[in-house]
């Protein structure tokens, strides 16, 4: 099992969304894909199981029972089915809140909780991808922590690529102290519209400053994006003939090649179809 973060400090630049969609196209191809919301937020566990049923379960039943007081609860317990073939989830929890400190370098062993879970089901799953809050609190620090590289969403305008420099400094921290093997697989451009020329110069620049660190494929403003997660799908079986599912084909194709590139011990993946 291959694990990679989705982590910008910045808000509102795609996260979830490219976790989500990204998951159907990997499982389409035959992947068992483990997700893991370590967002209080929840937004993941939303997307896919619906606001009700999210906001339903019982702390002993998500994420947030890994860091409970009373020693945890094993990760396998809290894997559920979705309604996506082949992709499973650990749900999130607003209670994640209360375990989620700042400084989370100085918390000692809890802040391998999730990386020791998952290594409890590494031989079930193809890969993992943990979707991230905004922030490098614990929630942010575990999934770091835990995986074999980072995935950088930004959008490229200002406000969205304002958490690029700042999320260097986190994985610089975190090789530092916590995972000296995390590996950089990318920036990642989301939401972007080729008819903006502000998308296009942005676009330019980081690719003039940062070269093979962002990743050739983007993903488009599209509404299929987020007409498909209105009815708890990713867009590849929402819409498999779209542009939207092309640009998360060609993504999942790339996202493989990077791992196989820049996380050496990992044997070759298999192409996506």
């Amino acid at each position: 099992m291959r694990t990679v973060a989705f982590l910008n400090r910045k808000g509102g630049v795609g996260k979830t969304s490219c976790v989500h969609h990204l998951a159907g196209t990997l499982s389409l191809a035959g992947r068992r894909v483990l997700l893991v919301d370590t967002d209080p937020q929840a937004s993941l566990t939303q997307g896919l199981l619906g606001p009700e049923v999210a906001w339903s379960l019982p702390e002993g039943e998500t994420l947030a029972a890994l860091y409970h007081e009373a020693g945890g609860a094993p990760l396998p317990s809290l894997i559920r089915s979705t309604p996506v073939p082949g992709v499973w989830l650990v749900p999130g929890s607003e209670r994640m809140d209360h375990y989620n400190v700042p400084d989370p370098w100085l918390t000692g062993e809890d802040q391998f909780v999730l990386r020791d879970a998952l290594s409890e089901v590494r031989g079930d799953f193809d890969l993992a991808l943990l979707d991230g809050p905004p922030h490098v609190q614990l929630c942010a620090w575990s999934a770091l922590a835990a995986a074999d590289g980072i995935v950088v969403p930004l959008q490229p305008e200002d406000y969205g690529a304002q958490g690029v420099a700042a999320i260097q400094d986190s994985i610089d921290r975190v090789r530092a102290v916590a995972n000296p093997s995390l590996a950089l697989l990318g920036f990642l451009v989301t939401m972007y519209n080729k008819a903006l020329s502000v998308h296009v110069t942005y676009e330019t620049n980081l690719r003039a400053v940062y070269g093979s660190d962002v990743f050739d494929a983007v993903v488009p403003l599209a509404k299929d994006f987020k007409e498909a997660v209105t009815v708890r799908k990713p867009v590849a079986q929402f819409k498999p003939r779209s542009a939207a599912s092309k640009a998360v084909s060609a993504l999942a194709e790339e996202l493989l090649r990077r791992l196989d590139e820049r996380v050496p011990s990992v044997g070759a993946g298999r192409r996506v179809a």
